[in-house]
């Protein structure tokens, strides 16, 4: 199973995927590789940290699946990332993927696997205060708000849209997703 999460940049993706993999101990994350400097925050593990130059050598080398640049930065899943999935059906993958990611995705893997689509949606004014607080600058804050407008256009393509105000019932309802799509699979 493949559990995708999309929402504006400070939604709580990685956040509620962490919680989540604490509770299935058959998850596991899909990294992806980008550009962006780490961030000192939980999960920055799960991305592949790499330099410009090495991103656009592996474009060059037809090593990703999808590719996207946003708020300045390239971000890709690799084809290796890809067969990993494929491979191990038993596994829950999780990952945070955009919506023109998420199309990709749902559009090559949908024969092949059970994918799931899950939006985080989060008003804008508590997306400011959270970028805020996890270090953005406030210009960074108001140039990743802004694509929201263009990332909410897509959310009625998702499975389910879910507002995160509120950790521990998001958390709550996207395993109760999790757990129903498990007893279907039996």
């Amino acid at each position: 199973m493949f559990i995708i999460f999309s929402g504006v940049s400070g939604s709580g993706k990685q956040t509620v995927i962490g919680e989540l993999m604490k509770i299935y101990s058959n998850s596991a994350f899909l990294k992806s590789a980008t550009t962006r400097p780490p961030r000192n925050i939980t999960g920055e593990h799960q991305y592949y940290h790499m330099s410009e130059k090495e991103f656009q050598n592996k474009i060059n080398n037809n090593e990703f699946f999808e590719t996207e640049k946003t708020h300045g930065f390239y971000y890709g899943i690799l084809k290796s990332s890809i067969d990993t999935l494929l491979n191990n059906p038993q596994t829950i993958y999780m990952k945070d993927v955009d919506v023109h990611g998420t199309e990709k995705l749902m559009k090559a893997l949908k024969d092949k696997m059970q994918i799931v689509c899950i939006f985080l949606e989060v008003p804008d004014d508590e997306l400011f205060d959270r970028l805020i607080k996890r270090g953005e600058s406030k210009e960074r804050a108001l140039i990743r708000i802004s694509r929201g407008t263009m990332e909410r256009e897509y959310k009625d393509k998702y499975d389910y849209v879910i507002e995160n105000n509120n950790l521990a019932k998001t958390v709550e309802k996207c395993k109760k997703i999790i757990d129903e799509l498990m007893t279907e699979r039996k």
